[in-house]
C-alpha cells in the first residue's frame, strides 16, 4: 500500500511541476532578460584604468581638473569615472607606452613635462592620433574615444 501512494504521489508531483513549468516559463524568461540587462549595464560602468600603473591616481570634482596641480615633470590625464561621478586623474612620470582601458568621451590633459617632452596619443592600430606639446598647467581637451594608448616622452 505504501508504494502505491508513493507512485501516485510521484506522478502527481511530476504533473504539477510540468504544468507550473509551462505556465511560469514566460515570467522566468522575462526575469532572465532583466537580469542580463542589469548585468550588461554593470559592465559598462567599469572604472577607467591604465597599464602599467600611473605614478599617482587622484579623483577630483566635476570642475576641479582645471585647478589640479600637475607636478613638474609629469603628464596628467583626466577621464570621467561614472562610478564616482568625478574626474579620475592619472599622473604619468615614466617614459613608455601606457595602455588605456575604458576611457570614453571628452577628458583633459596637462603636459607639465620638462625638456620639451611631447605626449602622443595612439589609436587601436598603433597609429599616431595627436601630439601634445608641453603646456605647463594649461588644459588640453582630449577625445578619449579613439585613444588606446599614450606615450608621455
Amino acid at each position: 500500500m505504501r508504494s502505491g501512494r508513493t507512485i501516485v504521489g510521484t506522478v502527481g508531483v511530476a504533473l504539477a511541476m510540468l504544468v507550473l513549468g509551462l505556465t511560469g516559463a514566460p515570467a522566468q524568461a522575462a526575469e532572465a532578460d532583466r537580469a542580463a540587462s542589469v548585468a550588461g549595464s554593470a559592465v559598462a560602468a567599469i572604472s577607467p584604468g591604465i597599464s602599467p600603473a600611473a605614478e599617482r591616481v587622484t579623483y577630483v570634482s566635476r570642475y576641479g581638473f582645471a585647478d589640479y596641480d600637475c607636478r613638474s615633470g609629469r603628464a596628467c590625464l583626466a577621464v570621467w569615472d561614472v562610478n564616482v561621478n568625478s574626474w579620475k586623474v592619472f599622473d604619468l612620470f615614466q617614459c613608455g607606452s601606457y595602455r588605456l582601458s575604458y576611457w570614453y568621451d571628452l577628458g583633459g590633459m596637462k603636459n607639465n613635462q620638462t625638456g620639451g617632452a611631447v605626449v602622443r596619443t595612439y589609436g587601436s592600430g598603433g597609429g599616431l592620433i595627436l601630439p601634445y606639446a608641453p603646456n605647463g598647467n594649461g588644459v588640453y581637451e582630449v577625445d578619449w574615444n579613439p585613444v588606446w594608448s599614450v606615450r608621455p616622452c
